[in-house]
């Protein structure tokens, strides 16, 4: 596990996740957008690390779902101001779709499998 922090720019070897610094001439400049979180919440550097801190904790331990100290996890979602289960939901959402593990290979010419191959991949049948 290892977050890579620069004064721009927060990211995660173990999650697909990213905190930015907003650098416009505004009111936020300065503060911190989380990729997982809505555009409109500004973070501290301080509080966009805990989430990055937090988004790792979550998704190493998903697995092993006794594994999570959930106190812990709970304090770094305080400190964004969400729930553990906000945090936990919110990354769900971004998960990419789909089994991690590859399809069985599917034989073409067993008719019992081929439309259910063909459901399996979007394709509609009908019986006549």
């Amino acid at each position: 596990m290892a977050i890579t922090a620069t004064g721009w720019l927060i990211t995660s070897d173990v999650v697909h996740e990213a905190a930015f610094r907003i650098d416009l001439p505004e009111q936020d400049r300065g503060k911190w957008v989380l990729s997982y979180l809505p555009t409109n919440r500004r973070l501290s550097r301080n509080q966009a690390m805990a989430g990055m801190v937090l988004a790792e904790m979550i998704v190493l331990e998903q697995p092993h779902p006794a594994g999570l100290d959930h106190e812990v996890a709970q304090l770094h979602a305080t400190e964004l101001d969400c729930t553990l289960h906000d945090v936990m939901s919110l990354l769900a959402l971004r998960a990419p779709a789909g089994s991690t593990e590859p399809e069985p290979p599917v034989d073409p010419t067993d008719d019992r499998l081929r439309s259910a191959a063909a459901l399996a991949h979007g394709v509609t049948s009908f019986a006549a």
